[in-house]
């Protein structure tokens, strides 16, 4: 087939707007207003003798579509201050650039990919389109929606497949979809049609096997494997069916075949009305025809955009002539390519097929559509709020906070951790019954009595604080990037955390004080045995509560073990056991309040020894002896009558460290 019939056939093969908005991409609302039409298997294209595709969820949205334009699109790595040891002179290292003065614009209908060499900057300019760019990138140029420019607003029209995804890995597959299509999927939209979405993609994707399945952690039993993790990413991002798609490598990890699939599903999505853009590096030559659009990246810098066709016109004028027998693909990224120890004459031919194209008639059709549509679409009588009024609606913030624990208890249940955690109150309580065995109201029993709440209250915290670090810092990575997706807001991701913690202390609390409480011979009755159970408890969400803002505070575990060191030093010195608090220091006095072990400490000795009248004296005539608990109380700097407000003052300091928990978690998430 000559060249020009191919280019004929590769127009043809184009979806113009005017047919998006035919009868057979229209549906209408059903009466709660879903917007989710399966369709027939039937009618569903063939690939391999297999039929895929899914159904028309969001497709009213689809039917204004979503055409994606940039100018002059530059993005640097912030420059950074070296100073050098010797001398005193700062060096300011020279700004990297990673893209230079891109250009671009793709349509409604069409399904680009973006191919370069690696280092080539696709990535980057994926983020920049985005506005998913690192933290220390500065971004110059235009990038519009429309006509219009967009900001993080973008993330409500469209949906990004990362290279690299994060999962709560005791989930199943079924149970991860069912979560997203809560989140992600119109409001209206009933369980039922939901849970149609979730088995339709799992059908389309080959997931239907290991459904049931839980997700785990790469090199854990029972664990997905990173083709069926990868597929699963995909099924996830792309169950609203968003306008605008990114995609940084889909088919990474995929077989052939799965790869292929990926990329028809994308192709679907296109002729459908969507705009999807993919990195993809080197795909095979079936994938490569499915793409309509081409955008070619070397060091940098924009080689081509069009088809691959007319790419295929551009390089043989250039004297790269693709071999009958290459697939083009690969034939791209060769020319294209740094050749070890040929670095200067391979960036030289760069330079000459990049500064070819800028001054080609590709470029300036280009350009000249760019303008064009801004103009069209970028005037006064556009209204912006067109883009947005078709999108799923999201849902409220009760039912965000809602699915947001649930999951978040599952995987507590779940997780390793609750049952590491559980089973070791149970070892210390017994061992605490086996050291303080033998108690007795007398001289040498105020000291063992002291040492026992002093080992409750710690024993009770500590194991609290390290499992709620490391649950907190297990979840971040999924956190930011479901944040980045504009999934929820931080506010409830927060409240659901602090939400997820209380069921396991409490049920850690009560098997904890039930066991050392009884086994210990402290007072036999039920009042002080409920008093210390409240006061473990309270504690113990204190401790939780100042393990969360130190996960969110600190990014590196060296970090966090220091902090977790001062931390937990100044709750041994400040409990009152091993100093008297009235002999402190001003600095240490003040530090003292926020620590949850001297509340404890006080309350739990103020509750065991406020009703004792005679403590044993057994030493000779003339040696002072202790005979009542309040003297006891007095001993070590504690007060009766501060039982009760210690109650307040822990709330307080849980309070305190959450709200700066939370101001800490925001930030961070603003930043990345």
């Amino acid at each position: 087939m000559s060249l020009q019939k191919e280019e004929e056939k590769n127009k043809n093969a184009k979806i113009p707007l005017s047919s998006i908005q035919n009868d057979d991409y229209k549906t209408s609302l059903d009466t709660n207003g879903c917007l989710y039409k399966p369709v027939h298997r039937e009618d569903r294209p063939l690939l391999n003798g297999k039929r895929h595709g899914y159904g028309t969820y969001g497709s009213r949205a689809a039917q204004g579509g979503v055409r994606l334009s940039w100018r002059d699109l530059s993005v640097h790595v912030r420059e950074e201050v070296k100073r050098f040891r010797r001398g005193r002179d700062d060096q300011r290292s020279p700004a990297k650039e990673l893209l230079h003065n891109v250009s671009g614009i793709v349509s409604p209908g069409s399904l680009t990919a973006i191919m370069g060499q690696s280092g080539a900057g696709k990535s980057t300019l994926m983020n920049a389109l985005a506005h998913r760019t690192a933290r220390g990138m500065v971004v110059s140029g235009e990038v519009r929606v429309n006509g219009h420019y967009l900001t993080r607003s973008i993330t409500l029209l469209s949906g990004y497949l990362k290279q690299h995804n994060f999962f709560i890995g005791t989930l199943t597959v079924t149970e991860h979809l069912t979560f997203m299509a809560r989140l992600r999927m119109d409001r209206h939209c009933s369980a039922r049609q939901r849970e149609a979405r979730v088995q339709e993609l799992l059908t389309e994707l080959g997931l239907l096997e290991v459904r049931n399945t839980r997700i785990g952690a790469p090199g854990t039993a029972k664990t997905l494997s990173g083709g069926e993790r990868r597929r699963l990413a995909f099924a996830a991002e792309i169950i609203n069916d968003p306008q605008l798609l990114f995609c940084d490598e889909p088919t990474t990890g995929l077989d052939s075949y799965n790869a292929e699939v990926i990329v028809k599903i994308l192709q679907d999505m296109a002729a459908r009305g969507k705009t999807v853009l993919c990195t993809i590096h080197q795909p095979s030559s079936e994938i490569f025809t499915m793409f309509n659009r081409l955008l070619l990246l070397a060091e940098g810098r924009l080689a081509f955009m069009g088809s691959s066709v007319r790419a295929l016109h551009f390089w043989e004028s250039l004297g790269h002539k693709c071999p009958s027998t290459f697939n083009p693909a690969d034939h791209f990224i060769s020319t294209l390519a740094v050749l070890p120890g040929h670095e200067i004459r391979s960036r030289e031919s760069i330079r000459q097929i990049c500064d070819n194209f800028a001054a080609s008639a590709y470029f300036k059709d280009i350009d000249i559509t760019i303008r064009h549509y801004d103009i069209l679409e970028g005037s006064t009588s556009y209204e912006e709020e067109h883009l947005f009024e078709n999108i799923p609606e999201k849902p409220g913030w009760m039912v965000e906070w809602w699915w947001l624990s649930r999951r978040s208890l599952l995987d507590a249940r779940r997780h390793a951790r609750f049952r590491t955690t559980f089973t070791q109150k149970i070892v210390f309580s017994l061992l605490g019954a086996l050291c303080f065995s033998n108690l007795s109201l007398n001289q040498a029993g105020i000291q063992n009595i002291q040492g026992l709440l002093y080992f409750i209250i710690a024993e009770a915290c500590h194991p609290v604080f390290f499992s709620s670090v490391d649950m907190v810092r297990g979840h971040l990575p999924l956190f930011f990037q479901e944040y980045e997706d504009g999934l929820y807001g931080c506010d409830t991701y927060y409240f659901s955390l602090m939400v997820t913690l209380l069921p396991r202390l409490l049920v850690e609390t009560v098997v904890y004080c039930v066991l050392t409480y009884w086994l210990t011979g402290l007072q036999p009755y039920a009042y002080p045995f409920l008093l210390m159970f409240l006061i473990t408890l309270s504690a113990s969400l204190t401790s939780s509560s100042c393990a969360v803002l130190i996960s969110v505070m600190f990014e590196k575990f060296d970090s966090i073990i220091m902090a977790t060191g001062a931390i937990h030093l100044f709750n041994v010195v400040c409990s009152g056991l091993f100093i008297n608090l009235d002999t402190v220091s001003w600095l240490t006095g003040g530090l003292k309040y926020l620590t949850w072990v001297m509340y404890g400490q006080e309350m739990l000795t103020v509750s065991q020894w406020s009703d004792v009248k005679n403590i044993t004296c057994e030493f000779p005539e003339g040696v002072p002896c202790i005979t009542t608990g309040e003297e006891v109380i007095e001993k070590y700097a504690y007060q009766t009558s501060d039982l009760y407000p210690d109650f307040a003052w822990l709330f307080l300091v849980y309070c305190f460290y959450h709200t700066l928990g939370f101001i800490t978690l925001y930030s961070r998430a603003r930043r990345k």
